[in-house]
């Protein structure tokens, strides 16, 4: 039997960029630490976002060659709480 790791269709990407969060209208500063084509986890130290809870994204790409991201997302796991904040675990609606 595979392991949960292992039994992805998409492979996770570990980055470390940072990362704003639009929520009902309050934007929130993060750190994506990893990114796959149908969903990403990143760190937010203000506050747990619940389940459920649907935001915007946007990463900032550093190279000229590389678009931005831009994307709708719903909170898929629950807030994990770590030294620092918040991980918070979304999949994808939209992504621009």
């Amino acid at each position: 039997m595979l392991a949960y790791e292992e039994n992805r269709n998409f492979y996770r990407m570990l980055i470390n960029s940072q990362c704003k969060i639009v929520l009902d209208g309050e934007v929130l500063f993060g750190t994506c630490k990893d990114l796959s084509a149908t969903g990403m986890a990143f760190q937010v130290s203000s506050k747990a976002i619940p389940l459920g809870t649907i935001l915007d994204i946007e990463i900032d790409s550093q190279n000229r060659e590389i678009p931005s991201l831009s994307a709708n997302a719903e909170v898929a796991r629950e807030p994990i709480a770590q030294e620092g904040g918040y991980l918070i675990g979304v999949k994808f609606h939209k992504m621009n």
